[in-house]
């Protein structure tokens, strides 16, 4: 039974897979021994895969398919997570998809906040501000995609809010080049927060966007579309694709198993699940990050 609880499908992960390893379903088919009309429906979710053939496109296509199956066809398997009390994830809604914004209190006054990611600043995003009086004191970007930087102005409410996003991302967000108050790189913004009594960390992840970081808070690590629950962003280009891999891996590696994984889409997670079952983690192919010890 496929997992649709998954922000991707099973079908979605073996594209994202086909396209970073510029195979086509010729390449695949041949490799496989899977006919290529299968192929097509294994992608678009029209057929579901058994065990086998995850095994064996997991061969082809450079991951543990054993692993994949365990949580992409059994939908029991999907993670229950909770994010820490001090962390609010307001589900948006852009262009008919679920994207997260998370809202970050102050752990000694909780009237002051800071948000990561936009959800494109939606109106649920601007009640929740208003109806818990928060007062954003900066806006922390994971990418400049418009699902997750977009419609930031909104959720300024005074002058002189800082937005961090990467200088490789600015591109991407049109709001960034006509932003009038602070843009700082996420290093910078973060070092700035600590000045001000706020424990945030960044650390660099490019691969899905030139410029996506993640930040880490009180126990937390929010991702944007570095890493999903089972899956991954899709690489920003073939090319960027075992970037991406080494990011994930960097992410996973540097901190606790039991660091909660917030995405910008999906379940939320930890880093211990995600080792089990995340094919963009377990990969198998040499030249891309190894499977992480006690995997």
């Amino acid at each position: 039974m496929l997992n649709l609880f998954l922000e991707d499908q099973a079908g979605d992960v073996l594209k994202k897979f086909r396209y970073g390893r510029k195979k086509s379903l010729k390449d695949v088919s041949g490799a496989s021994g899977i006919p290529m009309e299968l192929l097509r429906g294994l992608e678009s979710g029209e057929v579901e895969p058994d065990k086998a053939q995850l095994l064996s496109l997991g061969t082809v296509l450079g991951f543990d398919g054993a692993a994949m199956e365990r949580l992409h066809l059994h939908p029991e398997t999907t993670p229950e997570v909770a994010p820490p009390p001090h962390l609010i994830p307001v589900r948006e809604n852009y262009a008919g998809y679920a994207v997260w914004c998370t809202l970050v209190r102050h752990p000694e006054n909780p009237g002051r906040a800071l948000l990561v990611d936009t959800g494109g600043g939606g109106p649920l995003l601007l009640e929740t501000i208003s109806r818990l009086r928060l007062e954003i004191e900066a806006i922390l970007l994971t990418h400049g995609h418009g699902d997750h930087g977009g419609g930031f102005e909104g959720a300024v409410s005074k002058e002189g809010i800082p937005v961090l996003l990467s200088y490789g991302d600015r591109p991407l967000l049109p709001e960034a080049a006509q932003y009038a108050g602070p843009l700082l790189t996420p290093e910078e913004g973060c070092e700035r927060l600590g000045q001000r009594g706020w424990k945030v960390s960044v650390t660099a992840a490019p691969g899905h966007t030139p410029g996506s970081v993640a930040y880490h808070i009180g126990g937390a690590l929010l991702v944007g579309d570095t890493l999903f629950c089972g899956s991954a962003g899709r690489s920003d280009t073939p090319d960027s694709f075992p970037v991406q891999i080494n990011s994930i891996h960097r992410l996973i590696s540097g901190f606790p198993p039991e660091t909660i994984l917030i995405s910008g889409h999906g379940p939320f997670t930890t880093i211990a699940r995600e080792k089990l079952h995340n094919p963009f983690i377990r990969v198998r192919e040499q030249g891309y990050a190894p499977e992480p010890k006690g995997a």
